[in-house]
C-alpha cells in the first residue's frame, strides 16, 4: 500500500429523518453525516472507538481510496493495523462533522425548506451538537457504548463532551493537545480569522455560491493565521529560521522574499481551494463557544466532571502553545478532584500544537499501551485469563503489606508501576502513580496504571489535602533536590506515608571511604560522577528529620540483599523503609 497505509477507506452517508434540536434553539429537520469505519465490530459491540476530528480534517482518518491512493488519511500514523488504534483489535468510526464541507449537511448543501445553499444562514453549532449528531450514528450501528472517544485539538473537545454528556455510552475518553475552554488569545485569533473571511469581496455576506464566487483570499489568510498558533517558535526556526527563499539579498519591496512567507502562502492557498468559507466560520464559533463549566457545571468545571463515567487518558506537547499544558493540567486537577481515573502524559516534543498528528515515538507508545490495555479489559469481559501479578523483591512485598484493601495509593516516582498494578490486583487498591521518566511511564500505563507525569521537585499541587490513604515514596529520596518539601507535601495529600532509601551508614559505605573512595554498592551502584543521588542519610539522619516535620513513625524495616536486618540494623542494613502517620 502506498504511503505505508494499510487500509482501503470507503466512506458512507447515513441519512436522518428525526429533527436535530441544536444549543441555539433552532433545528434540521433532516441531515446527512458522512463517516468511514475501520475493523470490525465484535459480537458484543464492545470494541468501537470513535475517533472526533479537528478543526479542518474529516472522516478520512486512515486508508486510501481505492480511486485515489494519494488522499491518505490525516490519522493514518494512528489508526491502522499494528497501529495505536489497531483495527486488528478495535471497530473504528471517523465522522465527519455536522456543519463541514465533506459530505456531511453543512452551508454548502441544499436547504430543503428554500430549495437553495444554505451558505451563511445554516445555524449557529455548538461542540455539544455535534457530539448529539454522532450519537445518532452510534445508534445506527448498534452501539450501546464505545470502548473509547478519541479526538486531539478541537476533536479532544468532542471526547470530553461526550464524557459529560453521555457518561453511561464512553469507557475511556483519549483528549489529546486540548483544551476546558479556549482563553481570549486564541478566540482573538479566531476573530481575527473570521473576519479577513467576512472582509473579503467575494464573501457575499455568505452567499458567495450563489454568485459563483469563493473568499479565497480571506479564507486563505485565516489559515495562514491559524497555521502559525500550530507551530512552536524551535520548529519554525529549526525549518525556517532567516532563510530568504532564492536570493541573496533583500529586495526591498512587498513580494515574498523569506522561507516562511512562502510556506504560509502555500498553506493558506492549498487550504482554500478544499475548505469552504462558512465551514470555518462555524467551526472556529464552535471553539469559542465551547465552555463546559458553564454549560454542564453551572460555571464550575468541576460540577460537570462530577457526572462523568470514563476513565480518562490525556496527553499534552511542551512545545504547545496555543492548547499548552497547564490547559490540560486544568482538566486533570478536576478529574482527580471529582475522584475520576486519569492518566496524564506530557509530552516533551518540538513540533508545537500539530505534534498531536505526528508520529512521535513517546506519544504514540503511550497510546498503544493504553489501547492495548483497555483491549485486555475488553478480553476480561469476554472470560478471557489474564495474568496475575507477583512480586520478587523483599521490600515492594512489605509496602504493599502496610497497604490495607481498597486504600486509595498514590505512588511517587513510580517507576514501571509493578507495585501500583500489584496493589490493584491483589488488594483492589485505587492507585495513581507519578513518574517523570517516559520509558517507566509507558510502561506503567501497559499495566493499566493510573500515571501522571510530572516532575516531583515541582510539588504535587495537581492533587488536594488528604485526597490519599497512603503516600509510597520508594529509593527516590536521595535523589530529590527539595526533601524537606517533598515529605511535607506526602504528609499534605496523605493520611499515612512510606518512603525507601539507601542507608548510607552501611558498613562497606565506610570501608570504601576509609579506603580514599566513594562507595559503590547495589544499592548505590553509581559513580560519584554521575550519580543522581545527592542527599545521602543514614537511618538516624531520617529519623531526626522526620521527627523534625511531624511525621510519627509508626514502623521501620531494613534490608540487605533482600534479607530483613534485625541486628545492628545501622551499620548492616543497605536499604531502609519507614512507615509513618501524618
Amino acid at each position: 500500500m502506498l504511503k505505508n497505509s494499510n487500509l482501503v477507506s470507503k466512506p458512507e452517508y447515513l441519512n436522518f429523518e428525526d429533527p436535530l434540536e441544536l444549543s441555539s434553539g433552532q433545528s434540521l429537520d433532516s441531515f446527512t453525516l458522512a463517516i468511514e469505519t475501520y475493523g470490525k465490530l465484535n459480537e458484543s459491540a464492545s470494541n468501537a472507538v470513535l475517533i472526533c476530528h479537528a478543526l479542518n480534517a474529516s472522516h478520512h482518518v486512515a486508508g486510501v481510496y481505492s480511486d485515489n491512493p494519494d488522499d491518505i488519511g490525516w490519522w493514518d500514523n494512528m489508526v491502522g493495523s499494528g497501529k495505536p488504534v489497531d483495527t486488528d483489535k478495535f471497530f473504528v468510526i471517523g465522522i465527519n462533522n455536522l456543519g463541514s464541507c465533506f459530505g456531511s449537511t453543512g452551508p454548502k448543501s441544499i436547504n430543503p425548506k428554500t430549495g437553495k445553499v444554505w451558505g451563511s444562514s445554516f445555524p449557529i453549532l455548538t461542540v455539544e451538537d455535534w457530539v448529539n449528531a454522532q450519537s445518532r450514528v452510534a445508534d445506527r450501528l448498534g452501539i450501546k457504548k464505545f470502548a473509547a472517544v478519541m479526538g486531539g485539538s478541537l476533536g479532544g473537545m468532542q471526547a470530553l463532551t461526550w464524557a459529560i454528556m453521555h457518561p453511561d455510552r464512553v469507557e475511556h475518553c483519549v483528549v489529546i493537545a486540548s483544551t476546558t475552554g479556549l482563553s481570549a488569545q486564541n478566540i482573538a485569533f479566531n476573530e481575527v480569522a473570521r473576519r479577513s473571511i467576512i472582509t473579503d469581496p467575494d464573501f457575499f455576506e455568505g452567499q458567495y455560491l450563489e454568485h459563483d464566487s469563493r473568499p479565497k483570499n480571506g479564507l486563505s489568510v485565516a489559515r495562514m493565521i491559524g497555521h502559525i498558533t500550530y507551530l512552536s517558535n524551535d520548529d519554525m526556526t529549526e525549518k525556517f529560521g532567516r532563510e530568504l527563499r532564492k536570493q541573496e539579498n533583500y529586495n526591498y519591496d512587498y513580494d515574498i522574499e523569506f522561507q516562511v512567507e512562502s510556506y504560509l502562502r502555500y498553506q493558506g492557498e492549498k487550504f482554500s481551494k478544499y475548505f469552504d468559507a462558512n465551514s470555518y466560520l462555524l467551526t472556529t464559533k464552535a471553539l469559542d463557544y465551547f465552555d463546559p463549566a458553564k454549560t454542564h457545571g453551572n460555571g464550575s468545571l468541576e460540577a460537570a466532571l462530577s457526572k462523568v463515567k470514563a476513565k480518562f487518558l490525556t496527553i499534552s506537547f511542551t512545545t504547545d502553545w496555543r492548547f499548552p499544558p497547564e490547559n490540560t493540567r486544568i482538566l486533570v486537577k478536576g478529574l482527580l478532584k471529582t475522584g475520576k481515573p486519569v492518566t496524564y502524559a506530557e509530552i516533551d516534543a518540538p513540533h508545537g500544537h500539530d505534534a498531536f498528528l505526528l508520529n512521535d515515538p513517546k506519544y504514540h507508545q503511550v497510546v498503544h499501551n493504553y489501547f492495548d490495555n483497555i483491549y485486555e479489559e475488553i478480553s476480561k469481559m469476554r472470560g478471557e485469563s489474564i495474568h496475575k501479578p507477583t512480586l520478587v523483591r523483599q521490600d515492594l512485598k512489605q509496602i504493599a503489606s502496610w497497604v490495607n484493601d481498597g486504600e486509595r495509593v498514590l505512588d511517587l516516582g513510580c517507576g514501571d508501576g509493578a507495585l501500583l498494578h500489584y496493589l490493584q490486583e491483589t488488594k483492589r487498591a485505587v492507585g495513581l502513580g507519578v513518574e517523570l521518566n517516559d520509558t517507566n511511564f509507558a510502561c506503567a500505563v501497559s499495566k493499566g496504571v493510573q500515571v501522571v507525569q510530572q516532575n516531583l521537585e515541582g510539588g504535587l499541587e495537581l492533587f488536594y489535602d488528604k485526597q490519599f490513604d497512603i503516600a509510597i515514596l520508594s529509593q527516590t529520596l536521595q535523589s530529590m533536590k527539595n526533601t524537606e518539601a517533598i515529605l511535607l507535601e506526602m504528609a499534605r495529600v496523605a493520611k499515612r506515608g512510606i518512603v525507601s532509601f539507601p542507608n548510607f551508614g552501611h558498613w562497606s559505605h565506610w570501608w570504601s571511604i576509609l579506603k580514599g573512595r566513594m562507595p559503590v554498592t547495589g544499592q548505590m551502584p553509581y559513580e560519584w560522577y554521575n550519580t543522581p543521588n545527592i542527599h545521602l542519610c543514614t537511618l538516624g539522619d531520617f529519623e531526626s528529620l522526620a521527627s523534625k516535620l511531624g511525621l510519627k513513625i509508626v514502623q521501620r524495616v531494613t534490608y540487605k540483599d533482600n534479607t530483613e536486618i534485625s541486628l545492628l540494623r545501622g551499620w548492616r542494613s543497605s536499604l531502609a523503609l519507614y512507615y509513618f502517620e501524618t
